[in-house]
């Protein structure tokens, strides 16, 4: 029951935030999934290999300590998942619920992604400062459920999005160094929200198949 109500909560804080964040600039609603068409090849590629990377190495037994998530807390069962609570939804057994949802958080997850970008992108530019923002990009994530492990996978995805980031910041300050901040986060949103579309997206898919059987 506090589990469910934390979830609701969050979830609830989150499109809420989205929403707010849609009025002000409708527009990167837009771009995330609307511009630069290569980024969902990118954002595929990303997801196989965190897929895979977690697949193998939760088949290999990890120490407990690299398993552990906040929601073993709550129950054994979920100890060594690789959960987020905001995807608690999908696991309702409902498909109206599952479907609704899976279209309230692909509007929500661009704004999301850009959040993130310009908390951990933004204005990190050499090699060592990208590791440590990205290692911090990624155990953040633990606050939603994710293990030690995945958040780990999770701090290599946040490098490749900020090689996004310095890639079009470095392209955009040759023609006007004000904007090029600007330019080269909705660069790297654009891949981050293409990512993790496609991961919500999964997760919708094979709940769906899963109730439907």
């Amino acid at each position: 029951m506090l589990f469910n109500l934390i979830a609701t909560l969050v979830i609830t804080y989150s499109l809420y935030n989205s929403y707010k964040d849609f009025r002000k600039d409708s527009s990167v609603l837009r771009n995330a999934y609307l511009t630069r068409p290569l980024d969902f090849l990118w954002a595929l590629l990303m997801v196989i290999g965190v897929f895979t990377s977690v697949g193998v190495l939760a088949s290999i037994g990890l120490p407990k300590f690299m398993t552990w998530s906040w929601f073993s807390i709550f129950s054994s069962d979920t100890a060594n998942s690789s959960g987020n609570i905001i995807t608690v939804p999908f696991k309702s057994g409902s498909l109206v619920v599952m479907s609704v949802f899976w279209l309230l958080l692909s509007l929500a997850l661009p704004y999301l992604a850009k959040s993130e970008e310009e908390t951990f992108r933004s204005m990190v530019f050499t090699t060592k400062d990208r590791i440590i923002t990205n290692i911090k990009f990624g155990l953040v994530h633990m606050v939603v459920g994710v293990p030690l492990f995945v958040s780990l996978i999770l701090a290599v995805c946040g490098y490749i999005f900020s090689i996004f980031y310095v890639n079009a910041f470095s392209k955009a300050a040759k023609v006007n160094a004000e904007t090029a901040d600007d330019v080269a986060i909705r660069t790297s949103t654009s891949v981050h929200a293409k990512y993790n579309f496609i991961i919500i997206t999964i997760l919708a898919l094979i709940s769906i198949l899963t109730i439907l059987k």
